[in-house]
């Protein structure tokens, strides 16, 4: 899988647990509703977790620090290829 395929399963993840979150916020009783959320929590952090294995943090505050500011190292989102 490509990087623009990963990214947009990261994205889909995300929206679709912000639209529950949602809807939680109004029906926080709601059982079925709960274990959606939690198994796409789960999802989520499997498919960041693929990306960032292959293509680095998504964002600068999950850098490993061991190895210095790494954020800055590799190529930027607008020099990757397609």
């Amino acid at each position: 899988m490509n990087r623009e395929e990963m990214l947009r399963k990261v994205q889909e993840a995300d929206f679709v647990l912000y639209d529950v979150s949602l809807f939680l916020d109004t029906h926080p009783d709601n059982q079925a509703a709960l274990n959606f959320f939690k198994e796409y929590q789960a999802y989520y952090t499997e498919v960041v977790s693929d990306y960032e294995a292959a293509f680095g943090p998504l964002v600068s505050y999950d850098v490993d620090t061991d190895q210095g500011w790494t954020w800055v190292q590799g190529p930027w989102p607008w020099e990757m290829e397609d």
